[in-house]
């Protein structure tokens, strides 16, 4: 066995625990599945494309067929159990950029110079907006970031804190990025997380594969769509039924 393959053996046996998450006190996080990150015409996705042609086909493949079809049922799991449903969202209120840190001003620069124009999102811009497929319900909380970990330019941490939750399910775009860095933030604030790894993704498997290993050795857990509504459904099985009784009119 290699060193690496030794760890992952490790971190693989770590995972066999049961899930750490207190069902009743758990909040869904969902980062960043916004247009400019889901539709292949996008500023974000046409950077790539200049740069690497074809790069990001299979990242959109993955977005598509896995990532907001399993999104999609962690929502209708929480909704159905009065679980709260949280977005983060990221853009800049100056139109210029100018409220974004240096990494993000740099992607700009790389955009003006390759599509003639500021790629990232500006707040309430048509990129901006999350994903039509996920789209927030009335009521479910959006919180607009500057940054890449959600903690570094928002309140959430207090409105998480003022809601009673205790507890993360964080999915969304990208993994090793503004996933990765707001379940490592949570988690170091107090959270018990559990990154669902089949609903987020990165460029490239590999690079998503080794974010999930990344966070798994230390911050929480990473499990899938299924094992975490099936943990959910076990630990607040009356929810399923008066759910099933209200779509059925009972």
């Amino acid at each position: 066995m290699t060193e690496h393959e030794k760890i992952r053996e490790m971190i693989l046996r770590k995972e066999q625990a049961p899930i750490s998450l207190d069902a009743a006190r758990t909040a869904l996080v969902i980062v960043d599945v916004q247009r400019f990150f889901t539709r292949p015409d996008s500023e974000f996705a046409q950077v790539f494309q200049k740069l690497a042609p074809g790069a990001m086909d299979g990242y959109f493949q993955r977005v598509n067929s896995t990532v907001l079809p399993n999104i999609q049922e962690l929502q209708r799991c929480f909704r159905s159990r009065g679980l709260p449903v949280v977005f983060c969202v990221f853009g800049s209120y100056a139109q210029g950029g100018e409220d974004l840190p240096c990494w993000l001003k740099d992607f700009d620069t790389l955009g003006l110079e390759l599509l003639g124009r500021r790629p990232n999102p500006v707040v309430n811009g048509a990129s901006w907006q999350v994903d039509d497929a996920i789209a927030p319900l009335p009521g479910e909380i959006i919180v607009n970031k500057t940054s890449s970990g959600a903690l570094s330019s928002t309140n959430l941490d207090q409105t998480l804190r003022n809601m009673g939750i205790t507890s993360l399910a964080v999915c969304g775009l990208t993994t090793a990025v503004c996933v990765g860095l707001t379940a490592r933030q949570t988690a170091d604030r107090g959270f018990r997380v559990v990154v669902v790894g089949d609903a987020c993704t990165e460029l490239s498997q590999e690079m998503h594969e080794a974010a999930l290993l990344s966070f798994s050795h230390v911050f929480g857990q990473v499990r899938s769509t299924q094992e975490l509504t099936r943990f959910l459904a076990s630990a607040n099985p009356a929810s399923d039924a008066a759910h099933a009784a209200s779509r059925t009119g009972s």
